[in-house]
């Protein structure tokens, strides 16, 4: 792993643009009372192999469960790669979600040390009363070995891509070696597909089937606009898993 790899290693939260370094869950019932109207997209670059993960982890599974944030804060977690050299292979990990942890590095997200409760809080509470360039709509049906996906709305401006992350929750897994050896992980907002779609601007009327494992149990659909060149999200919305 390269240095600059390290400084934005498998605990990177990225809110909105915020990476945010996470060790300590932030009071949801207080945040809740504080968020605007605006859905605010939360992504964990994450791995079973990392020691420092399983508390940022916690962390997803405080947000991906509490009602009151239901479609108000919508967790994402991308799996790295990187870390499965360390004696244990992360099962959900991949290249796509380095590459995209990447992507934030060179494009300069603001980092924030997560220990800061307050500090955490306050940029999901912001990037919440910040103005859509957008608005979408999601849902999902799940049939046999596929789900099908219906996105819709507008972006309100060009530079725009759709981004549609499957995900699953509530999944557990014994780690039998490595950093986490010993340990019980449970995982959520696991991003189990993940597509990019250009949207021109203006309305948005998209229908994606996907292939699903038939192990796959708990799936949700994010949906979410993000500016190509400043990596901006616009707009958000989510299908939860019910």
């Amino acid at each position: 792993m390269t240095p600059r790899a390290l400084a934005f290693a498998a605990v990177a939260f990225v809110i909105a643009v915020i990476a945010v370094a996470l060790t300590a869950a932030p009071d949801s019932k207080a945040l809740d009372a504080r968020l605007g109207t605006t859905p605010v997209i939360v992504e964990l670059f994450t791995s079973q192999g990392c020691s420092s993960c399983p508390p940022a982890d916690a962390f997803l599974h405080t947000l991906s469960n509490d009602a009151r944030l239901r479609g108000k804060v919508i967790p994402l977690a991308f799996h790295v790669d990187y870390w499965d050299r360390l004696g244990w292979r992360d099962p959900f990990s991949s290249r796509i979600a380095t590459q995209r942890q990447m992507a934030y590095v060179v494009s300069g997200a603001k980092e924030m040390v997560g220990s800061n409760e307050h500090a955490v809080s306050a940029a999901i509470e912001a990037a919440s009363k910040e103005q859509p360039s957008g608005s979408l709509r999601v849902t999902r049906d799940r049939v046999g070995d596929s789900v099908n996906i219906t996105v819709q709305g507008d972006a309100a401006r060009d530079g725009q891509d759709l981004i549609v992350a499957l995900y699953e929750d509530g999944v557990t897994t014994n780690v039998g070696s490595g950093e986490n050896g010993g340990r019980v992980i449970v995982n959520d907002g696991i991003v189990r597909h993940f597509i990019r779609v250009d949207v021109p601007h203006g309305a948005i009327d998209k229908r994606l089937t996907i292939p699903v494992e038939a192990n796959w149990q708990k799936l949700g659909v994010a949906a979410f606009l993000q500016e190509r060149t400043t990596l901006k999200i616009g707009a958000a919305a989510d299908a939860p898993p019910s």
